[in-house]
Formats: C-alpha cells, sequence, structure tokens
C-alpha cells in the first residue's frame, strides 16, 4: 500500500470525515478545501468550475484526446452496457431500432453494441438506425471514422431537431455535463421520445445537486452530481415514469477532501413516457 492509498484511507475514516464535514460548512471552508483539492473540488456553479476547469489543461469535450479516449473504451463492453443492451433489445420489436445518442461522441457505443444487436435484423426485428450528436470538432472526427469503417447505419447531426417520438433516446456517459435543468433537457426535443437510458452518470442519493471538475492530463471538464430522488421527480413531472436503475460499477467519483460527496458508483436509469 503506497502513502496516497494510506491517506485516502485516513481521510476516509469517521473522524476525518467528521473534521472535513465541518470545515466545508465554515465560512470560506469550501474555498480553503477547493485550493487544496486542486481538481477535485466542489463549486455552486459552472461558471465557477469551468474557471477551475481552464486553469492548467484545455477546458472543453472538444479535445482529440477526448475522441481518442472513449475509443479506446469502445473496444470492449462495461459492466454498464449489458443494462443498456438489454433494454435496446426489448425496443422496436418488428420495427426497426432508432436510436438518437445524445452526447456520442465519434460513435464509439454503436461499434460497441452494433455486434450484440444485429442479430435483430437476422430475427425480423428490423435493421438499427443510429443517430450520434454531438460537438461540431467531434462529429467531423465521427464521420470520417464511419467512412472508414464502412458503417453506413451511422449518421451524425449538429441539432436535436431530427429526433422523432421512435427514436430511443440514449445518453450514455454525458448527462452530467448538461448545465441546464432536468426539465430544460426534456423540453429541447421537439418531439419527445417514448425511451430514454441515461448510463453512466454521477448521481447522490443523499447529498443535494453539486458541481465538480473531472480532469485527465490533457483536459479538463465541469460536470454536475444530481441528487437521485431529484432526477426521478424531475422526469416524473415530465411525464416519465423510473423503471429501471442500475448500479454502473466501472465508475467512481473520489473526492479526498469531501467524503462524504464521494461515490463508490456511478448510476443508469431507464425513464419510459407514460
Amino acid at each position: 500500500m503506497n502513502v496516497k492509498e494510506i491517506s485516502r484511507l485516513i481521510l476516509a475514516s469517521w473522524p476525518c470525515r467528521s473534521v472535513l464535514a465541518g470545515v466545508e460548512r465554515m465560512p470560506f471552508g469550501r474555498t480553503t478545501l477547493n485550493r487544496l483539492s486542486q481538481n477535485r473540488g466542489v463549486f455552486l456553479s459552472f461558471a465557477e468550475a469551468w474557471f477551475a476547469a481552464r486553469s492548467g489543461a484545455h477546458g472543453g469535450h472538444d479535445h482529440p484526446d477526448a475522441v481518442n479516449l472513449h475509443l479506446e473504451l469502445s473496444k470492449e463492453l462495461r459492466p454498464s452496457d449489458y443494462a443498456v443492451l438489454f433494454w435496446l433489445s426489448r425496443f422496436g420489436s418488428g420495427e426497426n431500432l432508432r436510436i438518437f445518442d445524445f452526447g456520442g461522441n465519434a460513435g464509439n457505443l454503436y461499434y460497441s453494441y452494433s455486434p450484440y444487436l444485429q442479430a435483430r435484423s437476422g430475427n425480423g426485428l428490423g435493421r438499427i438506425e443510429w443517430t450520434v450528436f454531438d460537438l461540431p470538432a467531434v462529429i467531423e472526427a465521427g464521420r470520417k471514422l464511419a467512412i472508414e469503417r464502412g458503417a453506413n447505419e451511422l449518421k451524425f447531426v449538429g441539432s436535436v431537431s431530427e429526433i422523432t417520438e421512435q427514436h430511443v433516446l440514449l445518453v450514455s456517459g454525458a448527462f452530467h455535463y448538461w448545465e441546464q435543468s432536468v426539465t430544460a433537457f426534456v423540453k429541447q426535443f421537439p418531439r419527445r421520445p417514448a425511451h430514454i437510458l441515461l448510463n453512466r452518470t454521477p448521481v447522490h442519493d443523499e447529498k443535494s445537486s453539486f458541481i465538480t471538475v473531472q480532469r485527465t492530463g490533457s483536459y479538463a471538464v465541469p460536470c454536475i452530481v444530481r441528487n437521485a430522488a431529484g432526477i426521478v421527480g424531475d422526469f416524473s413531472s415530465m411525464g416519465y415514469t423510473l423503471h429501471d436503475r442500475w448500479p454502473c460499477l466501472e465508475l467512481s467519483l473520489k473526492l479526498p477532501l469531501y467524503p462524504d460527496r464521494s461515490l463508490p458508483h456511478y448510476s443508469g436509469f431507464y425513464f419510459r413516457r407514460d
């Protein structure tokens, strides 16, 4: 066990948790902890988090390393992918399966999932129509890659206006980057989908929503950790019912100086429109 691991165990101990929670409640306590935390702080707004993200790193999702990272991760399925595949295999029986991949990067999930969903065509369940929405620079990289790989079922768009009620809305590893409310997220779609799958998103069952920064060696981006009950309530107010929730064991959130806000794993949700 190295020094870093020992330090984390000490900080996670009950006496330290109590002390750190007390410091956070003090005037200027959060500011002090954030200075010590560097890239693992807690922020009150996305503007504050973006300022921290851009200090010392490229701030944003359009860095080439972001595309390469997600493509590398897509080479094999991760634990939470199986829950998504379970539900996708049950949608659109007898019809084409239309997926609108919000924040879908270069189409990495299409490459991961398509070998397992292709069996639909052989069973008379229709073909797959996969549409990715993301930032312009990411879309450009995705289109080039799709041409190279001959991915004819993969389409890229720069607007959510092309979504239809027949699309399954898939938001994997992207919902926590949405800076507005859940209500605003749903309202942006001119035709609201009947099914929404959220995967690999950090939620807290006890704490109110808060914002932190995710940082790699080359880029950093703010993200929001939403309250789990708040997400369910907000989707319910928009006419959606929660039908499933699963743990995403491959991802966790470690905030050493905010141990009560750390997460052992991310979560996934399936909402169906009433």
